[in-house]
């Protein structure tokens, strides 16, 4: 189970990764409100089409206390997140941005540890040290690297979206073992999305200026990989693995993801890779190696047989004895 699920997360962080490059490339020519709505609603809207192909229900039975949770995730645990942290991108530096992004890592850990009464152990704790100085190291460039930023607010709007995405870990994980994985996320995005709608609308009537939208062709199709990779494919892994994981070790795990950014960089925006970042990007793998197998007792699961990616709530019944 924590083999399956530290995969989720490599995985998620593998998506993200490629994500944080893509907002970059994105939030140059369309205004981030923009991104952020359409990023939500169409992902939101593929996994719905993903469920009406497979024929599983749209909508799950939750109590109140679980409707409660999907609106927590939904806005100040996504929406609201991902509107802060692509208007940062664009008033910010790429590497600025990104190491300040890996926040949401140690905001997870803090939220689980008071909210979830979650326990991190010695040799763990370890392991997400190591973890977060690989991945300052993999940012840092040293004194010739780039340090075009426009200020403190860029960095500001980063730093309060990374605390959002990590109290989203903690509605996130409770909803893991009430809801699947596929309905879940989708209600997630597309009640994000409208949250998202009174903000743009109050910046189409009574903004002082029009919302950007100038893409070419090539910001179209990088638009369209960031919806699938980050909002189907990498929220679907990330939930996944919530429901095998901790969440203070799915957090952890998360910090992972400045090596993959530092690669999609390297292949999509020829940057450069030095000494130090390499050696940052090995202390990362071993944090991460630390994290998913100090553990020896197992994760507690959801006590019903489910499948990954399981859209059933209930308990499967047992066979009758003959």
């Amino acid at each position: 189970m924590r083999l399956r699920g530290t995969a989720y997360a490599v995985a998620a962080s593998f998506m993200f990764g490629l994500g944080a490059v893509l907002a970059k490339l994105v939030g140059g020519e369309i205004d981030a409100t923009v991104v952020a709505f359409l990023a939500l609603a169409g992902g939101g809207l593929l996994l719905a089409i993903g469920l009406v192909l497979t024929r599983r229900p749209l909508v799950q039975a939750l109590k109140r206390a679980g409707w409660l949770d999907l609106l927590l995730l939904a806005c100040p645990g996504t929406a609201i997140p991902l509107l802060l942290i692509v208007a940062g991108f664009a008033r910010t530096s790429a590497l600025a941005g990104g190491f300040l992004l890996q926040l949401n890592g140690v905001a997870a850990l803090l939220f689980a540890v008071l909210l979830l009464r979650e326990r991190v152990r010695l040799k763990q704790g370890i392991g997400v040290l190591l973890l977060l100085i690989g991945s300052v190291l993999v940012i840092f460039k040293g004194s010739s690297g780039s340090a075009g930023s426009n200020g403190g607010l860029g960095d500001l709007l980063i730093v309060a979206g990374a605390i959002g995405l990590g109290f989203g870990f903690v509605p996130a994980k409770r909803l893991s073992q009430r809801a699947g994985t596929l309905a879940l996320t989708m209600w997630r995005l597309l009640l994000g999305a409208c949250t998202l709608l009174p903000v743009l609308a109050i910046q189409l009537l009574v903004g002082t200026h029009t919302l950007r939208w100038q893409p070419s062709a090539a910001t179209l199709w990088a638009l369209l990989l960031y919806i699938v990779s980050n909002f189907c494919l990498g929220y679907l892994a990330q939930q996944e693995g919530l429901r095998l994981l901790k969440a203070w070790e799915m957090g952890a795990l998360m910090q992972t993801v400045p090596l993959f950014s530092t690669l999609f960089a390297l292949l999509l925006l020829h940057d450069s890779l030095t000494l130090v970042q390499a050696l940052g990007g090995l202390l990362a793998i071993l944090g991460g190696i630390v994290v998913s197998l100090s553990d020896r007792a197992p994760t507690p699961v959801a006590t019903q047989t489910e499948t990954p990616l399981q859209d059933d709530i209930g308990t499967v019944p047992a066979p009758h004895d003959t």
